[in-house]
C-alpha cells in the first residue's frame, strides 16, 4: 500500500494541471513528485532489507509470504516499466525482484502470479543493456534461478506466452541479443557464462516423449538463434542459414568452445549487417 500511495502521488505530481502556467501549480507538483520519490525510495529500502535480511533464523516466518505478496500485480507489479520511476528507483526495484528471485525462491515458487511479476521485473531490466548496472543485476538472477525456473509447472489455465518457461525464454533471447551486439561488449562475458549455463542444463533434462509424429526441437540455444535472426530483417534467408548452420555445427560443449563460437557468431552477424547496410546506400 506505501508503494501504491507513492506511485500515485508520484502520477498525481506529473499531470498537466500540476505543470500548468503558474508558478505555485508548478512547484506543489514538483514538490509531490519529489516527496512521492523519498517515500518510494525508503520503502524499497525497507522490502529489499527484509527480502535479504541479515539474520534470517530470527526472521518472523510469515516474512517471506507478506514480501512476495507485496510484489503482486496490483502493487509493485503496477510500477513495471512505469515512466514515473526516476532511474535510480528503477534500479531499486529491479534489485528488489532479483533479491526475492534468488533468496525467497521457496515461497516465490508457489505464488505463479507475483513470480510472473518477478519475471517481468527482469525481462524489464534485461531489455536494457545500455544500463549496465541493472541488467547485471537481472542477469545475475536469471543465471541463479534458471535451474529451478526450467522445472517450474506453468499456473493452470495459463496463456502460452505468459508461463514461466516462455518468460525464462524471453529472458534468454534478451540475454543473446545483448551478447550479439558489439555496443554491449562489457556485458559479453557474463552474457557467455549465462547462455552457457541454460544450454547445459537444457542438454541435461530428459527428453520429452514425442507427442506426435513431428521431430524434437533443436536444443535451446539454436532456438534462440532462430528467433533471434528472425529480428534481423536487413539479412537475407541464405545469410541467416549459414550463421544457423555454422552455429549448429560446432562444438559448444565446454565454456571455452562455447565462448569462441558466439565471438565467431557475432563477428559474422556484425559483417552481415555492416554488408546488407552498405548494399542499401549504394542502391540510393
Amino acid at each position: 500500500p506505501l508503494l501504491a500511495s507513492a506511485a500515485a502521488a508520484a502520477a498525481a505530481g506529473t499531470t498537466p494541471s500540476s505543470s500548468s502556467v503558474g508558478g505555485g501549480a508548478a512547484s506543489a507538483g514538483a514538490a509531490a513528485a519529489a516527496g512521492a520519490d523519498g517515500v518510494m525510495c525508503v520503502s524499497l529500502r525497507l522490502l529489499l532489507l527484509l527480502a535479504d535480511p541479515p539474520s534470517p533464523s530470527r526472521a518472523p516466518p510469515t516474512l517471506p509470504l507478506g514480501l512476495v505478496a507485496a510484489v503482486g500485480p496490483a502493487q509493485i507489479g503496477s510500477l513495471v516499466g512505469s515512466p514515473l520511476l526516476a532511474p535510480p528507483r528503477r534500479r531499486q526495484l529491479l534489485l528488489l525482484a532479483a533479491t526475492l528471485l534468488r533468496r525467497q525462491w521457496r515461497v516465490v515458487s508457489t505464488r505463479p502470479q507475483e513470480l510472473l511479476v518477478l519475471l517481468r521485473l527482469l525481462h524489464h531490466g534485461l531489455s536494457s543493456p545500455a544500463d549496465p548496472p541493472s541488467f547485471r543485476t537481472c542477469l545475475a538472477a536469471l543465471a541463479e534461478v534458471q535451474p529451478r525456473l526450467a522445472a517450474q509447472p506453468s499456473p493452470a489455465g495459463a496463456a502460452a506466452d505468459a508461463t514461466p518457461e516462455a518468460l525464462h525464454l524471453e529472458l534468454l533471447l534478451l540475454a543473446l541479443a545483448a551478447r550479439l551486439d558489439p555496443l554491449h561488449a562489457s556485458l559479453h562475458d557474463e552474457t557467455t557464462e549465462c547462455l552457457h549455463a541454460a544450454a547445459l542444463a537444457d542438454a541435461a533434462r530428459p527428453p520429452s516423449p514425442p507427442a506426435s509424429s513431428e521431430a524434437a526441437p533443436p536444443p535451446l540455444l539454436l532456438q534462440l538463434l532462430q528467433r533471434r535472426l528472425l529480428d534481423e530483417p536487413a539479412l537475407g534467408a541464405g545469410e541467416k542459414q549459414i550463421l544457423y548452420d555454422a552455429f549448429a555445427a560446432a562444438d559448444s560443449s565446454d565454456l571455452p568452445s562455447f565462448r569462441r563460437n558466439l565471438a565467431r557468431l557475432c563477428h559474422d552477424l556484425t559483417f552481415f549487417r555492416a554488408r546488407a547496410l552498405f548494399e542499401h546506400s549504394a542502391v540510393f
